[in-house]
């Protein structure tokens, strides 16, 4: 996974309406911004590591536990990091997004206007290296 810091990286679902919302708010604040649909490109074991490492979280943390995957197949099966990072590729479905890079920052987005947390004081339009 290219992390490049002069470039806003978002992993979403675009038929989620709060991926959607953030993507479109950061479309509008710059142009240097690159979408990974986790349904359609998929994401390899080792992008999926960086992309945790980078967040400073396990697999579980990025289960959605809301999803009908997980409600079906994981709810109250306790598995291993491993297990999980498995079971987050085979079904990307499962991820919680939209996660967003910029810079050395990433986040798990709650609410679209979060993404502006990442640079509160300059939107994504003054991109420094």
């Amino acid at each position: 996974m290219e992390f490049n810091k002069r470039q806003v990286l978002i992993l979403y679902k675009p038929e989620h309406k709060k991926d959607k919302n953030t993507y479109d708010l950061a479309i509008q604040l710059s142009e240097h911004i690159r979408g990974i649909d986790v349904l359609k490109d998929k994401i390899t074991e080792t992008q999926l590591i960086e992309i945790l490492n980078k967040l400073e979280r396990s697999p579980k943390d990025i289960v959605d536990k809301g999803s009908d995957s997980y409600i079906k197949n994981y709810d109250g099966v306790e598995l291993t990091d491993d297990d999980w990072l498995k079971a987050l590729i085979a079904n990307p479905e499962m991820m919680l997004t939209p996660i967003v890079f910029y810079g050395d920052r990433g986040m798990i987005v709650d609410t679209p206007s979060r993404v502006l947390d990442l640079d509160p004081t300059h939107g994504f339009n003054d991109l420094k290296t």
